[in-house]
């Protein structure tokens, strides 16, 4: 699972290497989101799944939940609205303090991970999700991994956008 999580991240971090702090602020239309916003939803998603697996881990166990098709989360095509909570600010910001955002949040969701015993099975807890209803916590923790790599189609969508109109912007120059 951490594999998953540590692969889905460093694509993550890779790929955002060589965009400059402007690129990573533009937005390639009105309707669209920036780099930053992007990886400012990464943030705000694992930290709040985070936040939710660690009080599901309280409450008293259940039947074991039955797997969903999460990696429907890799279909761009499949649209799920964020919600107001994850969704990104309008505000400029720093390539640096947001990778750092990240590694701080997958520490945190990493540190609970180990704190979990062996003996707790992920399968019969689990909390909703808003397109594939109630995910056990074992699949709320590949989710974050596949939320990742969706968003990472979206970064070079973006990066491909962005490039492509500097470099019309100053061919007519």
């Amino acid at each position: 699972m951490k594999l998953q999580l540590d692969t889905s991240r460093k694509e993550v971090v890779q790929s955002v290497e060589m965009v400059s702090e402007d690129e990573m602020n533009l937005k390639p239309t009105d309707t669209t989101w920036s780099i930053s916003q992007v990886l400012e939803h990464l943030y705000k998603t694992e930290k709040e799944i985070t936040k939710a697996i660690h009080y599901t881990l309280t409450l008293p166990e259940q039947e074991p939940l039955p797997d969903k098709p999460i990696a429907l989360t890799l279909d761009r095509t499949f649209k799920i609205k964020a919600k107001n909570s994850i969704v990104p600010s309008e505000k400029k910001m720093n390539k640096q303090q947001l990778l750092t955002d990240l590694e701080s949040s997958r520490k945190e969701l990493f540190t609970l991970i180990d704190s979990i015993p062996n003996d707790i099975d992920l399968t019969t807890r689990g909390f909703i999700h808003p397109a594939f209803k109630t995910l056990s916590l074992k699949q709320w923790i590949e989710f974050i991994g596949y939320h990742e790599r969706r968003h990472l189609e979206q970064i070079h969508e973006i990066k491909d956008a962005v490039r492509k109109r500097n470099t019309s912007a100053q061919s007519k120059s």
